[in-house]
């Protein structure tokens, strides 16, 4: 049983020694066979696996976690592998042994960039770091991985950011808003390298992150409306229905999507007419009203008041970037020519309120801004247009 990776004149193949177990818990230990040219030596990793946790069509373990920790010990020994190479040494298997016995320690900027990467959000994480914010880190590290799947630290370079933002503009089709953080969370890490003392220049001092002061995307009335009446074509047991039905709950009541996914029956007071939350990202209190149109869509999915586990999560768990593609493709179907998100729900609610009158500080607190600034700047581009385009509205009633 073998994972296999064969790189220029050696080989890494994963096993498991299944003859016997080595614990009485049934787990079978895990280690690596390094082929240098017509010789081989075992290395063990420290990592177990019960046998039927052991995919043997692709030769790896079942488990994720068990395989992030088993990859990340054979990219550890590839990048150090191909550090010897690239400086011209002989490779053998004493320079194989030599780094599993602490001999010659890898210097940390020839170390994994996706390994410190992991560290550092890990080490965020258990500082306190908001989930909405740790979730954001994680896209980032998804979508390096998806452009280059190992990088060296010492590797990091201009050319490397640039050709980054090429595959999230070219073949993500990512728009400036949505590459700016994502160059900032790697700027991050690499300043938290420096900070340790980490040999690696920061190629963001050439590099012009894409400005995020871009138009923000909110549908109007018509377009709302619009979407309203095409998503009433589908089976309201379908993905499409309920994502579009979702996505409209918030542009009634202005909850992000992190939110919108964690609201329950309890943070829903039927008989005031208002969602109280406490909020994701920013882990503060929210209520804000629930209006008539955001009302009609609960009790749709309540079945009409009827006797509910206020604990169970209202809307179904689907994953942001499928809630997103699903937004695209039907907005552009149902003949809107924007391009949105679930969070231009957000900026939906919150214009739409503006241009029907009602006030900035109102607006603020039901967003849970902190301050009413936070709302001008959200709103920033639209208010003049749409006050004049849009009167006589009616919001959400």
């Amino acid at each position: 049983m073998s994972y296999f990776r064969k790189m220029a004149e050696y080989s890494i193949i994963s096993c498991i020694r299944n003859d016997k177990p080595i614990k009485r818990n049934g787990k079978y230990p895990m280690y690596l066979r390094v082929r240098v040219g017509i010789k081989e030596t075992k290395v063990f990793t420290n990592l177990d696996v019960r046998r039927e946790q052991w995919d043997a069509k692709k030769k790896a373990p079942k488990d994720k976690a068990l395989l992030i920790l088993l990859n990340r010990k054979i990219t550890e020994l590839e990048l150090y592998i191909n550090r010897i190479l690239v400086e011209g040494q002989e490779l053998t298997l004493e320079v194989v042994k030599e780094f599993y016995s602490g001999k010659k320690k890898v210097k940390p900027e020839n170390g994994s960039l996706y390994d410190y990467y992991l560290e550092f959000v890990e080490r965020k994480r258990k500082e306190g770091l908001n989930p909405e914010t740790i979730r954001v880190y994680m896209t980032t590290y998804n979508v390096l991985k998806e452009f280059q799947e190992n990088i060296r630290i010492s590797d990091i370079s201009l050319s490397f950011i640039e050709k980054f933002d090429d595959h999230m503009r070219e073949v993500n089709g990512n728009s400036a808003g949505g590459r700016n953080p994502k160059h900032k969370n790697l700027r991050t890490v690499i300043l938290d390298m420096q900070k340790r003392n980490i040999e690696v220049d920061s190629p963001y001092k050439w590099f012009k992150i894409p400005s995020a002061e871009t138009r923000e995307i909110y549908l109007d009335k018509i377009e709302l409306n619009t979407l309203i009446e095409y998503t009433n074509k589908f089976d309201k047991s379908s993905k499409e229905y309920q994502i579009l039905k979702m996505y409209q709950f918030s542009c009634f009541c202005g909850l992000r999507f992190s939110d919108a996914m964690t609201l329950t029956w309890e943070d829903i007071d039927f008989e005031n007419s208002i969602i109280r939350k406490t909020m994701i990202k920013t882990k503060t209190d929210v209520i804000t009203p629930l209006f008539p149109m955001a009302r009609d869509i609960l009790m749709e999915w309540s079945k009409n008041g009827a006797m509910i586990n206020i604990h169970e999560n209202i809307f179904y768990n689907y994953a942001e970037p499928t809630v997103n593609q699903t937004l695209r493709k039907h907005a552009k179907l149902a003949g809107i020519n924007k391009h949105i998100t679930y969070h231009s729900s957000r900026h939906t609610f919150a214009t739409l309120l503006v241009v029907d009158g009602v006030d900035i500080y109102k607006i603020s607190k039901y967003l849970g801004h902190k301050s009413v600034n936070m709302t001008q700047r959200y709103l920033k581009y639209d208010l003049s247009i749409a006050r004049e385009s849009a009167r006589g509205i009616h919001t959400f009633s």
